[in-house]
């Protein structure tokens, strides 16, 4: 017997298929880098200012190392799905301390750094950017203060950065946007991803925009966040290492004029919208070339692996979700456009694990159904979950010994007799306390104790909060707080948490629970003609009720889950959620549409198949579970 094929890592495969593409990225970056150059380059020769091979090729590949940070920066912190949280705070409060966020800081502050020198040393003179310049009076070298601020401006920018990168999750890929819709028609093509040529050209000018305003913004708070913080140490530190290399004049004194002149300020305006261009394309060419479609020459990518659906079968019942989302994207464009692969996927029955069929569809399902796996944790906690310690109850049985004696300090010492005082001073202490406690523990101390107490709460609290509660009052105010944008961050939106419970935390990533859905449909759909042996038929009846289920189990959720109280605009919405129903919905149809005529062959019921067509349309008065 020929020995058994070892089946290769899904990562194997989509790895090399992600360095291609991070390789196409950067060479489409060195041509913006290119045209950088030419802009901060100086013009004084009409031939050498743009000919590669000259100062502007430098140029070129120098201002390339900025970018290529950015590139790794997001290699390492790459991640599909968008982040979960019930609030902006939460997640304020999950990031801020991670590594990543450090890395990100030391990423984009060297970039800046390195971008600044290039920038230097490509100003002319008559720009006066040179760290060092000559006094005329004194014939002596200076420090000049003028590169100094253009550096510290651009690690500004390089901290301004880290936030919106942070915040607005640059390290995502958003390929939930870019799926191919459902409902669609058999033999009908795939809505291919856009590509990054196309959507580099859609999103210039909102990357002019955004860099324009974030530059102008900090060349005007620059001066004074220059002046009353790093000033000094900048001053110093610089002229600490220029004096290894120059002979400075020994007084190290500040100049008594900041480098605030309106040249410097339409120079550091300038190079900052260059800079942050420069970040800004940087990650959106990566964006861009990582989330198209995985194939490699028009085929999967697992197409050259020995054994292709085994390989599959690894990135499909992987433990990180990226390989996870490609693997089910991969399946999605099998499912629709490569009839050879459908078929070895019908047809390939010896398998341990059960027939490739199978395997998919349990892993498509297992998909679909945590969705209501985690609507069920959430409607229905366990005590342990929820760490409530059930209480015990109190015993109603009468009293028919005397109470313990008091001087034991540990439940072993009721066996023992009273340990005896043997100085006065014990006896008197020991005494002083017996009458403390006899006259605590009467009903007339406990009376005058209750009685100071609400005399406190009279004058503290006036009688209307007593009568809401300290909670219900501090809501009210917490409210009225929480309308204005201060407490915008601290509100737990609906679509905030109904995307933590129905997608899961940290990340949830809704094109997986789409490209499952289209997958299974499509795979099913196409088994009519293609599946020979009739393995699929005999799980359409589960695949449509579990369709059906999920859809009527997300419609009721959305429909009943409270508003928190921090949530002061109400608004019932989801687009996730309605993306996964719109998917849902559309695989259902077409399943109804193509299975409807052998529901009794399939062992469906006239029941399922009339709550099927109700889930299929998207408004239902009714809400009910079907149980499968």
């Amino acid at each position: 017997m020929p020995p058994p094929l070892r089946i290769r890592p899904y990562k194997d495969f989509l790895t090399p298929a992600l360095h291609r593409r991070f390789v196409m990225g950067m060479v489409s970056f060195l041509g913006f880098c290119y045209l950088e150059a030419l802009m901060i380059g100086e013009w004084n020769s009409l031939f050498w200012s743009w000919f590669p091979l000259g100062r502007a090729g430098i140029r070129t590949l120098l201002l390339f190392i900025p970018g290529l940070m950015i590139f790794v920066l997001r290699v390492a912190q790459l991640h599909v799905g968008i982040r979960t949280s019930n609030s902006s705070w939460e997640t304020f409060k999950t990031y801020v301390f991670r590594p990543q966020t450090i890395h990100t800081l030391v990423w984009y502050s060297a970039s800046a750094y390195l971008y600044s020198e290039v920038y230097i040393w490509s100003q002319s003179v008559e720009a006066d950017m040179n760290r060092i310049k000559i006094q005329k009076k004194t014939e002596r070298p200076v420090l000049n203060e003028r590169p100094i601020y253009l550096t510290s401006f651009m690690l500004f920018l390089a901290v301004v950065q880290t936030v919106f990168h942070l915040y607005d999750d640059y390290d995502q890929i958003d390929m939930a946007s870019m799926k191919n819709k459902p409902a669609a028609k058999p033999g009908q093509q795939v809505e291919t991803i856009i590509p990054a040529s196309k959507q580099m050209r859609a999103k210039l000018p909102q990357l002019l925009a955004r860099s324009a305003v974030r530059a102008a913004a900090m060349s005007a708070a620059s001066p004074f966040i220059y002046s009353f913080t790093v000033r000094n140490f900048a001053w110093s530190f610089t002229r600490f290492f220029a004096r290894v290399f120059w002979n400075l004049p020994k007084s190290g004194a500040l100049p008594s004029i900041g480098p605030f002149h309106w040249s410097v300020l339409i120079r550091t305006c300038s190079s900052g919208f260059l800079l942050i261009m420069l970040w800004e394309v940087s990650n959106a060419l990566f964006s861009a070339h990582v989330a198209q479609e995985p194939l490699k020459n028009d085929r999967p990518i697992t197409y050259e692996s020995k054994d292709p659906n085994g390989s599959l079968l690894t990135g499909l019942k992987g433990q990180k979700l990226q390989t996870r989302a490609f693997a089910f994207r991969e399946l999605v464009y099998i499912a629709q456009d490569f009839q050879g692969r459908r078929k070895n996927i019908f047809e390939d029955i010896d398998r341990r694990g059960g027939t490739t069929w199978t395997q998919i569809l349990n892993a498509c399902l297992d998909v679909i159904t945590c969705v209501n796996s985690r609507i069920d944790s959430y409607n229905f906690p366990a005590v342990a979950e929820l760490g409530v310690a059930a209480e015990e109850p109190q015993s109603t049985l009468q009293r028919i010994g005397k109470p313990l004696k008091d001087g034991f300090d540990r439940p072993g010492d009721i066996f023992n007799t009273p340990p005896r005082t043997t100085s006065t001073g014990a006896g008197i202490v020991q005494a002083v306390g017996s009458f403390a406690k006899s006259h605590g523990h009467s009903p007339e101390a406990k009376f005058r104790a209750r009685k100071l107490i609400e005399q406190a709460e009279s004058v503290v609290i006036t009688p209307e909060q007593q009568n809401a509660g300290l909670g219900t009052l501090f809501k009210q105010w917490a409210a009225k707080l929480l309308q204005y944008e201060v407490g915008k961050p601290f509100r737990q939106e609906f679509r905030r948490r109904i995307a933590v419970i129905t997608l899961g935390s940290p990340y949830g990533d809704v094109g997986v629970i789409v490209d499952a859905v289209d997958s299974l449909t499509k795979l099913a759909v196409f088994s009519l003609a293609e599946d020979h042996f009739g393995n699929v038929q005999r799980d359409i009846r589960i695949i449509i009720q579990t369709f059906t289920n999920t859809i009527r189990k997300l419609e009721n959720f959305k429909a009943s889950l409270s508003f928190h109280w921090t949530d002061v605009e109400k608004k019932r919405e989801s687009p996730e959620v309605d993306e996964v129903l719109t998917a849902l919905r559309g695989g259902l149809e077409q399943l109804i549409t193509s299975f409807g005529g052998y529901s009794k062959d399939l062992r469906l019921s006239p029941t399922d198949l009339r709550l099927a067509q109700e889930a299929a349309t998207p408004a239902r008065p009714q809400m009910e579970q079907v149980q499968i």
